[in-house]
Formats: structure tokens, sequence, C-alpha cells
């Protein structure tokens, strides 16, 4: 009996093993846990309305401060609306009235972003080798910078205004590139290169050619010109000046008076504002007159 009991426990121990192996060879494979991605923007302060299109999704909802913004997430702002996004490393973007922004990939090396239209004004902390660019939907172009304060502006049509604030943007386009310095700006008309440097203005001039004040109808064309990349309110309507700076809009009018009213806005911030002479729509037939004295002779 002594002799059998180490004979019987090896028995045991080998059954053990064999169920052992048999269970690790049903059971799946652990899942592999990954880290949840780091935000690429979160928002700062929203002012307005300012609404987010989740990537691949097709409806808009309303966005607070301290929502995480990922990858291909789109933000737009309203009228007189504007939001300020966190980027990581105490990088900034404020996204102006009146735009759309596309959150890019976040990389160690390269943050990407696309300016769908509108202006964004981009405040970068030098974080190593690593760099911000920014393209513009509609035009090839793309400005890159590691440090410093530019705005870029766009109308969606190919057009995009470059101002560097402080430090260099690297600015290309159409197999060109220039870097545009501090107090600089370049204008990339479409399927054009970068323009030559300018200064950036320290004020905005706006030209208008008025309607006439007497009108028999309820629309006219209000046109003008001011500075290339500069957003208008014609009467609250937004609209945006071509490379030349010209912009034209048909302005709906009421019978009776009526003023329009200008308000301009360029990619550094100067504004300036018009209103038109009072203009008079009578849109009534003229009457039939009648002489009564000739009726009898």
């Amino acid at each position: 009996m002594t002799a059998r009991l180490p004979a019987l426990l090896l028995g045991a121990n080998s059954l053990l093993l064999a169920g052992v192996a048999a269970l690790n060879l049903t059971l799946p494979p652990p899942a592999e846990v990954r880290s949840a991605p780091s935000p690429a923007a979160r928002l700062g302060s929203v002012a307005g309305q300012v609404e987010v299109r989740r990537g691949g999704q097709e409806t808009w909802s309303p966005v607070r401060p301290g929502d995480v913004l990922s990858e291909n997430d789109e933000v737009r702002t309203g009228l007189f609306s504007e939001a300020v996004l966190q980027l990581r490393g105490h990088s900034s973007v404020v996204v102006s009235a009146g735009s759309s922004f596309v959150v890019g990939r976040d990389q160690v090396e390269r943050a990407s972003f696309e300016l769908g239209l509108g202006q964004v004004t981009a405040a970068i902390t030098p974080a190593g080798e690593r760099r911000f660019e920014f393209r513009s939907r509609g035009s090839d172009a793309v400005a890159q910078a590691r440090e410093g304060e530019f705005s870029l502006a766009t109308d969606g049509r190919g057009t995009v205004v470059v101002d560097s604030r402080s430090g260099e943007v690297e600015l290309s386009a159409a197999g060109q590139s220039t870097t545009v310095p501090k107090g600089k700006r370049s204008v990339v008309a479409p399927a054009q290169p970068p323009s030559k440097l300018m200064p950036i203005p320290s004020s905005l001039a706006l030209q208008v050619k008025w309607p006439p004040v007497k009108m028999d109808r309820k629309v006219t064309t209000v046109s003008g010109k001011t500075s290339p990349g500069a957003t208008l309110l014609v009467n609250g309507v937004l609209v945006r000046a071509d490379p030349q700076g010209a912009f034209s809009l048909d302005v709906a009018l009421e019978e009776g008076s009526n003023r329009v009213v200008i308000s301009a806005t360029d990619p550094s911030g100067n504004t300036t504002s018009a209103e038109s002479p009072e203009i008079q729509v009578d849109t009534r037939p003229p009457g039939l007159r009648v002489d009564a004295e000739g009726l009898w002779k």
C-alpha cells in the first residue's frame, strides 16, 4: 500500500496537468488592452453659436467648454460667435465668426488641421521640433510653424491670406514656398503661388458703390473693394472679398425708406463700416392722369 502511494500521486498530477493544458487550449486568448488616444484638442471658451460635427457623421450638435475634439471633428461658428481650441503643449487656435475648422491628426512631430472657411488665429508654443500644419479647403496652400502667432483666412474657393504677428510662417502653394516673418502678409490666389510679402495693414479701407437713392424695384446690387480676405456683413448677410479685395452682393429692399449698412473685418482684426444714403423704393405703377378740362373741349 505504501509503495503504491507515489505512483497514485504521480498519476493524479499527470491528470491535473493534462486538464490544465486542455483548458488553456479551449479558452480564448485575453483581449488586447489598448490605451485610449489622447484628445487632439479641447474646447476652451465658447461664445455665441458654436457646433461640432463628429468625424464620419452628418449631424451638427452644440458644444460646451471642456468638450474633447478628436481627429476629423469639425467645428463651425455662427455670426458674432467664436470658439477657442486648446491644443496639446499649451498652444491654442481661435476660430472666428462664420468659420469652419477641422481637427486633424495630432502626432509627436506634427499636428495637422484644415480651415474649411473663414478665419483662425493660431498661438503656437514651441515644443522641440514639433510643427503645426494648417491646410485650407479648396487650395493646396499649407501654412506651417513651430512657434509664434499668425492668422489664416480663406474663402473656401482657393484664396488664402496669412498674416504673421510673431515668429515665422512657412507658406507653400503651387509648388513654391515663402517665409512670412513677423509683421508681414502673403496672399495665395486660386492655383497660384504665394504672393510677394507685404506689410500687414494697420487699417482697413472700404470703397462702396451704392445703389441709386430712388428705385422702382426691391432688389439692388451693392459692390465695392476692400482688403483681400476680408469678411463683410451687408445688412446682416456675410460676404467675403476675393483675392483682389472686390465684393458684390444682391441686397433685398423694402417698400419705402431703406439703408444699407456694411461692416468689414480683415484677417488682422482691423475693422471699418459704412452706411448708404437713404434709398427710397416705390414699386407702385404710375397713376393714370386725366385732363378733365380738355375732356370737354
